[in-house]
């Protein structure tokens, strides 16, 4: 989830301060109300869910438990639900989320299977271990490094662990694009570098590929600008709410012009 938004990406403690100061700043009651309104929390397809759960799923138990961190309201646990018999946790720390994804459960009939959390994902803690841990476009909240090494301990051995984030998929770094990630806080890897990090951490990189623009466009963008739309004109002459929108939006102009050299990948691992 809004993984072109901010995350802090230097270690020296002034430049964290820039991006802590700017994280508050953007994320403010406006913005939740975008995300609060819109069917998904960032881009994805759910024939790639599917894709990438077809991966492993010859090697899962038939009911296998599931760990979903950074859930939203859970388009992708409704789709690992109707892809398997799975028992699910899904993890978010946004309660507004998990009251949409329990609506959605009950409706789709699932909500005995599907049992949402609200917890920060760094300070999760179960006593049971999981088959397969599933992170859609979260894991860049305390970034993939992290996320690899403090979400191990609850995979059972041999289980998997199927994430998507931002990375380099060419070596070219178009300097508008390189400034707007700086400015952002964001630190992205390439593909390649992601993989040799989950093998030193102890994983083995099973598949992994590459969201074509659709999972940002007709999935995420497109609800996304009619919601926006409302909200100017609920929030004209909201200098605020206004400027809120804006850096929300310019990310799509961003990821329009240049989705060939930067996107989302899913990695599919397993623990070694």
């Amino acid at each position: 989830m809004y993984s072109l938004i901010l995350k802090p990406h230097k270690s020296d403690t002034a430049h964290v301060l820039v991006c802590f100061i700017k994280f508050i700043l953007i994320m403010n009651t406006y913005f939740y109300e975008v995300f609060e309104n819109i069917p998904r929390q960032g881009p994805g397809l759910n024939s790639y869910t599917r894709k990438a759960f077809q991966c492993i799923e010859k090697d899962l138990p038939v009911k296998p438990e599931i760990l979903d961190i950074g859930c939203g309201k859970g388009f992708q646990t409704l789709q690992l639900a109707e892809l398997s018999e799975a028992n699910i946790t899904a993890v978010d720390n946004h309660q507004v989320f998990l009251d949409a994804l329990k609506v959605s459960t009950v409706k789709a009939g699932y909500d005995n299977r599907i049992h949402p959390v609200n917890s920060d994902m760094t300070k999760m803690s179960f006593q049971t271990l999981f088959d397969l841990i599933w992170s859609e476009g979260a894991v860049f909240v305390i970034g993939i490094k992290e996320g690899l090494k403090q979400w191990k301990k609850y995979l059972k051995p041999c289980g998997f662990m199927v994430l998507t984030d931002l990375f380099w998929l060419t070596d070219t770094r178009p300097n508008e694009l390189t400034r707007y990630l700086e400015e952002e806080c964001l630190y992205v890897l390439t593909v390649d570098q992601a993989i040799r990090e989950a093998e030193t951490q102890g994983y083995l990189c099973i598949d992994h590929f590459t969201l074509p623009l659709e999972g940002w466009t007709t999935e995420y963008y497109q609800p996304q600008k009619k919601v926006i739309q409302q909200l100017r004109k609920k929030y004209a002459g909201n200098k605020e709410a206004l400027e809120t929108f804006d850096a929300i939006e310019y990310e799509k102009e961003i990821v329009t012009k240049y989705n060939r050299y930067f996107g989302y990948e899913f990695l599919i691992l397993r623990k070694s």
